[in-house]
Order: C-alpha cells, then structure tokens, then sequence
C-alpha cells in the first residue's frame, strides 16, 4: 500500500500526497500505532498446515470503510499489447502482450469517478489481490514505511510505482511468480515506488515476498514451507543473507542506502542486512501482539513487549550459515485453512475498520484448476464468514460482488433523515438508498451497526454476541457447501462442466452470505427502533 496509505487515514483521496511527509514523520514517532496502521498479513507455510497447503493473504483496512468494494472477473484481453496505461498518481506502463484473465477484488469506479484519486481517466481502480489464467496470485499491498533518514537518501517517486496499480499490472503480465517478482523489481529499479509496500507473489509452486520502504531500494524472499510470519504494517524481513541468490532477490542499493543514512545493522562485509532495523525498526502494534499471542498460543505479548526476534523472518542460522527462511514463531498446532480465518477474525485484527480479507490456499500437487483456492470476505472479519473460489474456474462472481452504489454522505452535524451512524470520533456517515444493493455495503451496513449503533439507537452486547454465534454457524454451512463444490467439480467430465460446478456452488454460497447478512441487519435495525420506541415512551 501506498506511502499515505488509503486504507487507514480518513481525508480526501487526492490529498494524499500532500501530507504523505508528515505524516511518514509522525507515524515514526508515535508510540501507540493510529488506525492508518491497520493492513495485516499471514503467511503459513505447508508443512504446518492440516492439509499440507500453503495459506497466505491479508486484510485490507480502512479508517471509514464507507467505500463500495467490487470482486469480479478481469477478462482476458482487457489491455493490449503496447498499450499505454496510465496509473492513479502518474505511474504510467507499456503492456508487453495481452493481459491476461484474473479474478480481482477492487474499488468501485461504477458510477465514473475512482475513489482513489478522483479522477475519470480511463483506468482500473485499486486491485487488492486476484489470480490469473495461469495461476500467478499476487495479494498487493501491505503498507510499510522507511524512517526519515532512509527517506532522505532514496525518497519515494510521484510517480512511481503504488498500491493501486501493482496487482493490475502484474497479473495482467506474468506468468509465472518469479516473473511476477523480476517484474515488479525491475519497475522499482527503473521507474520507482510511491510508497513502501510488502506484496505476496506465489504461482503452484513457490511463493515469494516482497518488501520495499524507499523509492528504489527492495528485498524480495523466496518462502519456504517450514515458516510461519504476521505483519501489521511492520516489516518482518530481519537478518538476511543476500548471497542466498537461489532465493533472494535485492536491490544493488539495499545496503549503501542504509549505510548513506546511517541506520546500517547487519554486516556489509558478509553481504548480511537486517531489513526491519535499517530501514524500519520496531513499532508498537495491538494487532502484532494479538497476532503473535493466537500464533504462539498465550497471552503474554503486549504492544509494549514484543522485539524483532519474536517476529521477524531470517535466512541466518545461529552459526551464520544460510539456512531456509524461519522465524521464531512456533505454532501450538498444524493450521487448518479456519485456523487462519480466526486470525484475521481476532480482535484488533478483525475490527469494523477492515474492508476485504482474502486468503490463498494453495496446493503444490494435482491438477492446477483446483489446486488454488481464494476465500474472500468483505468487510469486518469479526462477524463475517469466508467464501471459496477456485479461480482457475471461476467464469464469473456472484450478481451481488458487482453491484455499483453511491457514495456515503459524511457530515459533523447529526443528519436529519436516512439511515446513519456516528462514528468514535463524533462524526456522522448517511448511507445512500443503494447501500445494501452491494454485498460490501449490506456487510458494511451490518457491520458498522453492531459496532456504532444507528440513528443514535444502540446495540447490545447480546446481539453482538449473537451475530458472532450467527456468522460461525454460517462459516460451518459454507465449510459443508465447499465440500460439495469439491466433490461436484471432481465428478465433472469436461473443463466446461468442472467451470459451472464450481462457479455455481461459490457464487451460490456468496449469495447465502449476502441474503443473511441483510436479514441480520434488518431485523437488527427494527430491533433497536423498537427499543428506542419503547424506551421514549418510559421516559
């Protein structure tokens, strides 16, 4: 994600360069990390899943998650060879060949304007993650920042490579990870990065991780299946070895710049750089230690007393040989893919600040069209359930992923019609009489209900608690569905046939999510105007 990162700071989009420098500044120096913080990552390696897979993806937060997000099919062919595309902020990128087809989660720029940059400009709003035709998956962008001092020697780009750009254009070009990796590198090289980021690059094969905190400096990782790692917008590269070249990719400049800049750790001579401490350090984070505490399995970690040896990622050994990635994180247990749901559901993980949650679960056996799978939440993961696709097969998403609404209005005085809430902050947001056409609204609506209230008329703790029982049970009837889905696709005879079983039974199961989560909240809603009713009448 972007320097500024517009899932987290509630401001007008086009401002966002603007105070991207203050705000770098402040956000170093705070102990406590603002909501702008608020993106996080997992990654679970296969030899400590149930199922042998690898599991990775990220939640994708926002301050006022009032902006309509879309899941839909990105044709093949929607950009063309020499095609010049144009980016949000200035980045511009000659298409090489044909895009290829990709399933996409992305903003809503339905109604004309982007909501990233305001502009009609012909472009692709921000895609969050997806999955081409030739099963290349990117998840773009966990935000992370470099420290003044690296910023002084290698700033970020106006108009250089950001967020909203990264999964368009690498889905749309490669065709394998490591090409995904070679050319996300080469555009930092050349044309620069807007923003530090850490971005998953994986195909059937192998996945990689990419981490950038300036304008041209970068160290990507080849990710090995013994490693488990978290990340809240905190870099979690600590001590590498850049001579492992079989596995790691870097900049020529990655040490030179933190040597210019004088924040180096790590030793030059032997080719070894700690990334989070040259060009990150540690920053006090809730959701690290709440995420470390479900990892590890305790409740010792607070925001206060967790290092960079209980997190971080290293290619070192205690000897200094190169050994496979590790990190310090020892699981209680072999991760089941609902494992990894309820991490992103444990709280601050999951808040009513998050926007979309996808999760890859991939095979590095058997044939490719079902070896992937992208369960995708929209929303706030506390009370959510998780929908699968297989990506190879999708022809196309649920009606309701596609639907185009009008903006929240949002206001600092109490509005005096509509359907609205108050925020924490004392500010109010007005849904327009769309809202819940969408899935991302009707989950918004729901969401931002049981956690503010609406039109000034509370909740309870018993019907947050209810909605938490409901979307459980729900998780376990779209747990039963896929194992349908599953067995459906594989007692198909044709590719064609494979295509409609499993586009069905997910867009099906998007449906169920979507149908109940707007029976919650209007029986939720006529609950507490009844309450309000009953209670003006007792007083």
């Amino acid at each position: 994600m972007p320097t500024i990162n517009k899932r987290g700071i509630d401001t007008i989009m086009s401002l966002k360069k603007k105070i991207a420098a203050a705000f770098i500044a402040c956000a170093m120096t705070l102990a406590v990390v603002p909501s702008a913080f608020a993106c996080t990552a997992l990654y679970v390696g296969s030899d400590l899943t149930e199922d042998g897979t690898t599991m990775f993806g990220r939640i994708e937060d926002l301050g006022t998650n009032d902006y309509n997000k879309l899941f839909n099919i990105s044709p093949a062919g929607k950009h063309t060879a020499g095609e010049v595309y144009e980016g949000c902020y200035g980045f511009t990128y000659t298409f090489t060949h044909d895009s290829y087809r990709y399933t996409a989660r992305r903003d809503d720029n339905g109604l004309g304007v982007c909501p990233d940059c305001d502009s009609t400009h012909e472009h692709t709003p921000y895609e969050e993650a997806g999955t081409n035709e030739k099963g290349v998956m990117v998840s773009a962008t966990e935000s992370l920042y470099g420290t003044d001092a690296v910023l002084s020697v290698d700033p970020y780009v106006d108009n250089g490579i950001e967020e909203a750009e990264i999964t368009t254009v690498l889905l749309s070009e490669a065709s394998t990870a490591r090409e995904g990796v070679a050319l996300l590198t080469s555009i930092y090289d050349n044309a620069g990065a807007a923003g530090g980021s850490g971005v998953f690059i994986a195909d059937q094969n192998e996945t990689w991780f990419v981490e950038n905190l300036t304008g041209h400096t970068y160290l990507a990782l080849k990710l090995s299946s013994s490693v488990v790692f978290m990340q809240p917008n905190i870099a979690a590269m600590g001590k590498i070895d850049l001579d492992d070249t079989d596995n790691v990719v870097a900049s020529a400049n990655l040490i030179s710049v933190a040597q210019k800049a004088g924040t180096f750790v790590g030793d030059a001579a032997a080719n070894v750089i700690d990334l989070d401490a040259s060009y990150n350090g540690d920053i006090a984070s809730d959701r690290m230690a709440a995420g470390l505490n479900y990892l590890y399995g305790t409740d010792t970690f607070t925001k206060d007393n967790y290092s960079e040896t209980d997190f971080a990622i290293s290619n070192v050994g205690e000897n200094g040989a190169i050994v496979p990635v590790y990190s310090n994180i020892q699981l209680t247990k072999k991760f089941s893919v609902e494992d990894s749901i309820h991490f992103f559901q444990t709280e601050p993980i999951g808040k009513t600040g998050n926007v979309e949650t996808h999760l890859f679960q991939v095979s590095a056996t058997g044939d490719l069209n079902t070896a992937i799978t992208e369960w995708t939440a929209f929303d706030d993961d506390v009370y959510n359930a998780f929908v699968p696709y297989y990506p190879m097969l999708t022809t196309d998403t649920a009606d309701v992923y596609k639907v185009s609404v009008h903006k929240v209005t949002r206001s600092d005085e109490q509005p005096t019609e509509g359907v609205w809430y108050q925020d924490a902050k004392g500010r109010y947001y007005t849904y327009p009489d769309d809202w819940t056409d969408s899935f991302y609204g009707v989950r918004d609506a729901l969401s931002n209900l049981l956690t503010y209230g609406s039109n000034g008329n509370q909740v309870t703790a018993k019907d947050r608690t209810a909605a938490k029982a409901s979307y459980a049970a729900l998780q376990q009837e779209i747990m039963a569905d896929y194992a349908d889905m599953k067995a459906a696709v594989a007692a198909a005879d044709t590719l064609e046939a494979k295509q409609a079983a499993a586009t069905n039974a997910s867009n099906a199961m998007s449906q169920k999510v979507y149908n109940t989560t707007l029976k919650m909240y209007n029986k939720l809603q006529a609950k507490t105007a009844a309450r309000a009713w009953v209670s003006s009448l007792l007083h």
